[in-house]
């Protein structure tokens, strides 16, 4: 059969006829082709180097007759494609194989196309082919509002149709899985994608039994993005934005906490440091599809103060997200930048000896508590760390003394023969300390509240 464009610019002759959907634009392609002029002469093909020529379809990448041709091609169609100049090279040609102003054949064999990998390491785990065409120049990101509706399936069985309104980053909030999140941030205001998900994207081996998801499903999501509005990048922001945006994921971020959900809520937090921290301002230009731009008012001095508050509060909640999450070393790095802006700050001193802890750095953590008492020499929590500290310590010794004796049993270690007093060097006790007595109970330090 034989298909052309309206104005004839591109003839297509199947010679084999393929099966299933045709690409759409974006999806990478990988095609098998030989390119003629009309003598017959060929000037190009991949055969010749026993090589697919993978390329974006409907990106730019190829010439006007490709993107608009091979979107009409199924997986496993062979078909000429009869291109006009002005569908092809143009009035430059491209020398010295091709001449200005020539019509081109191509003999085009259609192996295999996916959708645009929209993940950040490219491991295939979302992969999006537009259905309906977005509108616009710019994409959602992160902290976008965003309206979105879709339709899931699992082997061809519908299973969820749902609508959503939510700050993009924040889905897990929502019951939306990371594959759509991922997805959105290469979306246009109106498109329509098939959204194929892997299973690490979506309900991963658990599944989703109210959804009558299996375990390690791969899922299919037909996802529109009906609009969204754009958040604003900090240099976009004035003195009074942020600290209104800064104490709004504040309060976003304490709620994610009171919940249980700390992934989420140490997200917000880093957002209240990460846009009134000094120094990462810089002029660019908005990547927004509206053209609007509003003068910045520099800080006042209450602005400021209120700056200092949120600033020392994301630090610290930050650090007790990342206890939660096991990660003391992290934790330790926000509690000394909160202490850089109050050195006396208890909370932070306090997690300072529990992100020691979670290292078994016991000294280390009953020194942070002593931090605590030059602070508060009465500060319960602290006294009662050092004492489970202390306990912990000793029992730390007893047990290493204890193994490294049945080691040595194990190996038939003989004690040396006592020296005589007399030719016993004087010990140096300079540096050493007396052991301190453990006192207090096993009883886990209380935590410091948020």
């Amino acid at each position: 059969s034989t298909q052309s464009t309206g104005d004839g610019g591109i003839i297509k002759k199947i010679l084999t006829e393929g099966a299933g959907d045709t690409p759409s634009a974006g999806n990478e392609v990988s095609v098998h082709y030989t390119g003629r002029l009309l003598d017959g002469s060929v000037f190009d093909s991949s055969k010749d180097r026993d090589q697919l020529f993978k390329f974006k379809v409907g990106t730019g990448q190829v010439i006007k007759g490709w993107d608009e041709g091979i979107v009409t091609m199924k997986r496993g169609e062979v078909a000429i494609l009869t291109c006009k100049p002005e569908y092809a090279y143009g009035p430059s040609g491209s020398p010295p194989k091709i001449p200005p102003n020539s019509t081109l054949e191509f003999e085009v064999e259609m192996h295999d196309f996916y959708g645009e990998d929209c993940t950040e390491s490219s491991d295939g785990g979302v992969l999006k082919s537009t259905t309906v065409a977005g509108t616009g120049l710019s994409n959602p990101r992160e902290g976008a509002t965003v309206k979105i509706s879709w339709v899931m399936s699992h082997m061809d069985r519908e299973l969820e149709k749902r609508s959503a309104e939510f700050i993009l980053g924040d889905g897990a909030a929502h019951d939306i899985v990371p594959g759509i999140e991922t997805a959105l941030l290469k979306m246009k205001k109106g498109e329509t994608a098939k959204v194929t998900v892997k299973s690490l994207y979506a309900y991963g081996n658990v599944g989703n039994a109210d959804l009558a998801v299996p375990g390690a499903a791969d899922l299919t999501y037909l996802l529109t993005l009906e609009s969204f509005e754009q958040a604003k990048y900090k240099y976009e922001m004035d003195g009074a934005e942020k600290i209104k945006f800064a104490e709004q994921v504040k309060e976003m971020g304490t709620q994610y906490f009171k919940e249980g959900k700390y992934d989420l809520a140490l997200k917000k937090y880093k957002l209240i440091t990460d846009y009134l921290e000094e120094g990462d301002d810089f002029d660019g230009e908005s990547d927004s599809d509206s053209e609007e731009v509003k003068e910045k008012k520099p800080m006042d001095k209450a602005d400021e103060d209120r700056a200092k508050v949120l600033l020392l509060a994301g630090f610290s909640n930050q650090a007790i997200c990342h206890l939660k999450l096991g990660d003391g070393n992290a934790a330790l790095k926000a509690c000394k930048d909160a202490l850089q802006l109050d050195p006396n700050n208890i909370k932070c001193l306090f997690r300072k000896g529990q992100a020691a802890e979670m290292s078994q750095e016991w000294e280390e953590a009953i020194n942070h508590y002593k931090a605590v008492l030059v602070v508060d020499n009465k500060n319960a929590a602290a006294i009662n760390a050092m004492k489970v500290c202390t306990n912990k310590m000793k029992a730390f010794r007893a047990n290493q003394k204890k193994r490294f004796a049945n080691m040595f049993e194990r190996t038939n270690f003989k004690e040396p023969e006592q020296v005589p007093e007399e030719n016993k060097l004087k010990p140096d006790f300079s540096d050493s300390e007396e052991e301190e007595e453990a006192v207090g109970s096993d009883k886990e330090g209380e935590e410091m509240a948020v």
